[in-house]
């Protein structure tokens, strides 16, 4: 997640260790209760780096892996120098071994300890204070800990390879006063900047006297210790990223995010997910997913109105040009994403360039080029719409990239490998099978022109999951023996089986039937069904194909376009 406004949490971790070796628990084993309550204190920074030093702060050292990168360091720091809630700690006081202790790259030679601090909950956390604090390298730079404060601009940074600009002060000097004093005397700022060594002494007081409160438990067996555990880590559940946004940016109640997917139901798209909807809000401000929203974040007054308007018209493309009818049948999400940027940078209706748009979103569907959706991807693409100054030329350079390939003969998402295989939304090919069937035109006798298609009830969820487990509102087996693709026809809302063996030709060919089709149905012969709607399907869907992905791209501008120009 990359909007902050949590409490820190560390990932699980392995507790069936030895963290505890003796269990003085109640004697009834089926009493798993504690023996006395766990003690409640606050630790203030430099206590929990006092501990470290003595030796009597111990992580367990099996499976343990450090998952905090150097964002999220950076963000903890933060939070701790504005005095923010960064969680409580959960410590076991039980005996510890002789042996060498690691927090990150900093190794600590401890003693036997009879009453050490077992580190139960907070592993990441300790572990940023530890590494970054205590570390002894005078230029720390290159790893998650390598933290500095930018005392000039006030944020912290992280050193990588080159050398920090002289106005950064190394995290590792705050951990003691001495030490800081220390650097700040040998500062080529500490004459003449007096503003800057404030601050520099305001921020190391800041860190050292930040209070942590922490439990700590004595006397419990490792079956105790993993309840505890367990619960802590899981009693929760984590906000998504478009809820956190809605607490910082909604007013009185108001739900901005919520309330634009609503809106955009009204095209019949079906109703979308908001975390989605949040990313392509990103792309609409230029803000990729790397860089933190949160309440500083200036964020463009209509933020929301010009992210809902880019985002429709880029459903109305998907929808009316590339003939996809509902998002659970897209078959990869980033067309959504760049065609926000895309419709966002050139708002206004032109037909041909909305069919250009459907070309590339079905060669980039059949030959699984557009399964990746990636930040790094999204960004690539983004930049490139951005430096367009016109719509065809950022249209054509997103095609271009089709230019060198083979489309027919790299086909990943062929709909022809699905005629023998069950359907499944949870596949791009499933889905661009079911987008062929729908291509024709299905529709019911007493409804020459096409009907409603699906029940118009919408999904409590709006997951890929779902779109699995859902999938049969768009398709129905006509046979009793599975989803098979040669089986299926898309459903019709208060359409029954029995209605096909009454339907005519013209009616049946709209599900790519025939009247010897239904035949074989009624009399039951299954085999022989299936082998003249194969021959039907692959007919086809080869045609559906071919005109999918297009031969030659006609991209020459419009003449209105060019007068408009003039």
């Amino acid at each position: 997640m990359h909007i902050t406004g949590r409490i820190y949490r560390d990932p699980p971790v392995n507790i069936a260790g030895p963290v505890v070796v003796e269990n003085k628990m109640n004697s009834n084993p089926q009493d798993n209760t504690l023996t006395r309550r766990p003690e409640a204190r606050g630790f203030r920074v430099e206590q929990i780096l006092q501990e470290a030093t003595d030796g009597k702060l111990r992580v367990p050292a099996f499976q343990r892996p450090l998952r905090w990168r150097s964002k999220t360091v950076i963000d903890f720091f933060d939070s701790v120098r504005r005095g923010f809630p960064v969680g409580e700690l959960l410590l076991s006081r039980d005996h510890a071994k002789a042996g060498i202790v690691s927090f990150g790259p900093v190794m600590i030679e401890a003693k036997e300890q009879p009453s050490a601090l077992w580190v139960i909950d907070g592993q990441q956390r300790v572990t940023a204070l530890v590494a970054t604090l205590l570390r002894k390298d005078q230029t720390p730079r290159g790893d998650f800990w390598s933290i500095w404060f930018d005392l000039l601009n006030q944020e912290f940074m992280f050193l990588q390879k080159k050398e920090a600009p002289p106005t950064w002060i190394p995290l590792n000097v705050l951990s003691d006063s001495v030490r800081q004093l220390k650097w700040i005397r040998n500062w080529s700022f500490s004459e003449t900047r007096e503003d800057l060594v404030d601050r520099a002494l305001e921020l190391g007081k800041s860190i050292r006297e930040y209070e942590i409160p922490a439990y700590i438990v004595e006397g419990a067996s490792q079956k105790v210790l993993r309840m505890i555990f367990t619960r802590v880590n899981t009693g929760g559940v984590d906000m998504r990223e478009s809820e956190i946004f809605e607490a910082l940016y909604g007013e009185e109640g108001d739900k901005p995010i919520r309330s634009a997917v609503a809106r955009l139901c009204d095209l019949g798209f079906g109703k979308l997910d908001e975390d989605l909807f949040l990313r392509c809000l990103r792309v609409t401000c230029n803000l990729t997913r790397s860089e933190t929203i949160d309440a500083s974040t200036d964020l463009p007054s209509d933020s929301i109105s010009r992210t809902e308007t880019a985002f429709r018209r880029a459903i109305n493309c998907i929808t009316l040009s590339a003939g996809i009818p509902h998002w659970k049948l897209l078959p990869y999400r980033l067309p959504l994403i760049a065609l926000t940027a895309f419709y966002d940078s050139f708002p206004s209706d032109d037909p041909r360039i909305d069919r250009l748009v459907a070309k590339w979103i079905w060669r980039g569907a059949l030959s699984g080029d557009h399964e990746d959706v990636t930040d790094a991807r999204v960004n690539r693409l983004v930049k490139q719409i951005r430096g367009s100054a016109e719509p065809y030329n950022a249209i054509i350079e997103l095609l271009s990239h089709f230019e060198s390939v083979d489309l027919r003969a790299m086909q990943k998402n062929d709909p022809l490998s699905e005629i023998d295989e069950k359907i499944s939304l949870n596949r791009a090919s499933g889905k661009i099978f079911i987008l062929g069937l729908l291509a024709v035109g299905p529709h019911r006798q007493s409804s020459p022109t096409q009907s409603v298609l699906f029940d118009s009830e919408e999904d409590t969820t709006a997951d890929e999951d779902s779109a699995a487990l859902d999938g049969k509102r768009f398709y129905r087996s006509l046979t009793d023996e599975g989803n098979l693709g040669s089986d299926c026809v898309i459903r019709i809302s208060g359409m029954e089986k029995k209605e096909f063996i009454t339907s005519n030709e013209e009616t049946l060919s709209s599900f790519l039937l025939s009247l010897k089709c239904i035949d074989h149905l009624v009399h039951n012969q299954i085999e022989d069904f299936r082998t003249l709607r194969r021959f039907i399907l692959a007919i086809y869907l080869q045609r559906f194909v071919v005109d999918r992905l297009g031969d030659r791209l006609d991209v020459r501008p419009s003449i209105s376009s060019i007068k408009a120009a003039q």
